[in-house]
């Protein structure tokens, strides 16, 4: 453990480790030490009752409480990366948008974030930005290698440690948080200072605009033509470009061989089990087939329909079909909802552009109406936005 200035720290002549209280009651036992220890390390603490109570003797229990709440609060209003300092200078704005200067001015101040080396040399193009924070991330971790979290007895929260009660009491999702932090209030406080808690949680989740996101970039000042390439490195996570770059030419091209096998692998028992490509992700399909099939009175058909295109010579597979209805399930992602992708988008795993795949989904649903197939698209965004209605929406088509 080092000091201040970098200096290590003597655990047998400081008094915030249980050495040096056993050095001068050497008759104490090692857990009176260790908590006599604490004791020092949370009484310079501002964050902690004991500081208070050291320093304010005279004063009450709650006294010292609000006291303590007040210190952190200021000290929160004065830090930028604390979403309180955005909420005084920013009273007008919502919780999200404060979210998100937050977590920019956060990423602005730390190296190992690309925003650092955006804001710093703004003049530069993103390709030079982008070369000064992989060459800083490299040598950072080649420096932080054999760096470790602790674990096991090291850890302050691991069971060894702690009870259970005393590490549900340091997370905001358990309801003991609130009874430590705010014990002037009632249970039903404490209930709804949770509740709060998770209904934030869950709208900032749902708008939270991601680096998967274009907008992220562009909310950066970049150019459109930057925030797109600077979308597609993000996305491009496993190619055989970065395997060769990482592991070497041998080593990355059988690392890329290897992960492919993997995915036809489990793409073909996918397909055994199922009886068709439907994957076990596409739960709203399921659910949609699921229920028509059991207004229709019928078995749910095991696998596709497939309509062979003698034009160009392939067939092609469709979802649910039932007499001369077809009904094709829409993943966002997989066929670029229009309402989410523009046409130049790139799909890295189809490898296709949005227009692409827009332009064989199209052929797809001419060969089904040249045989007589009345067709309906079912969007994944749409199912998630209301099932109900899209549910009614598959059974009134296939009954009409």
């Amino acid at each position: 453990m080092a000091g201040k200035k970098g200096q290590k720290i003597n655990k047998e002549t400081s008094l915030r480790f249980p050495n040096y209280w056993q050095n001068i009651h050497p008759e104490w036992t090692f857990e009176q030490c260790q908590e006599k220890a604490n004791w020092q390390k949370k009484s310079s603490n501002y964050q902690c009752i004991e500081y208070y109570e050291r320093k304010y003797p005279e004063l009450s229990h709650e006294e010292h409480l609000k006291l303590k709440q007040r210190a952190i609060i200021e000290r929160r209003k004065n830090k930028i990366t604390n979403i309180e300092y955005w909420k005084e200078k920013y009273p007008e704005k919502s919780l999200d948008e404060l979210e998100i200067l937050r977590s920019n001015a956060a990423k602005e101040r730390n190296k190992i974030n690309i925003e650092y080396w955006i804001k710093k040399y703004p003049e530069k193009t993103y390709e030079e930005q982008n070369k000064l924070y992989n060459e800083y991330k490299k040598k950072w971790l080649e420096k932080n290698k054999n760096y470790t979290f602790k674990t096991g007895d090291k850890n302050c929260n691991s069971k060894k440690n702690t009870d259970q009660k005393t590490r549900n009491s340091r997370s905001p999702r358990n309801i003991e948080f609130y009874e430590r932090k705010y014990p002037e209030l009632s249970h039903e406080e404490h209930l709804k200072l949770q509740q709060n808690f998770f209904n934030k949680n869950k709208i900032a989740v749902k708008n939270a605009i991601k680096p998967t996101n274009i907008e992220y970039y562009l909310n950066l000042g970049m150019s459109e033509i930057d925030a797109k390439q600077a979308l597609y490195n993000r996305q491009s996570t496993f190619t055989l470009e970065k395997c060769i770059k990482k592991y070497g030419e041998l080593e990355g091209l059988k690392k890329f061989s290897e992960r492919q096998q993997k995915w036809l692998k489990s793409l073909k028992n996918n397909f055994n089990i199922n009886g068709d490509g439907r994957s076990v992700q596409s739960q709203f399909a399921k659910n949609i087939i699921k229920i028509c099939c059991k207004n229709l009175n019928i078995k749910i058909p095991k696998k596709e329909k497939y309509i062979y295109n003698k034009k160009l010579n392939c067939a092609y597979a469709f979802d649910f079909t039932y007499n001369n209805k077809v009904i094709e399930f829409q993943g966002d992602y997989w066929h670029c909802n229009p309402k989410l992708y523009d046409k130049d988008f790139y799909n890295k795993v189809k490898q296709q552009t949005a227009q692409e795949i827009w332009n064989y989904d199209k052929i797809k649903k001419e060969c089904a109406e040249y045989y007589g197939y009345k067709v309906l698209y079912i969007w994944e965004y749409d199912y998630n936005k209301n099932p109900e209605e899209i549910v009614n929406k598959c059974i009134e088509f296939l009954n009409s």
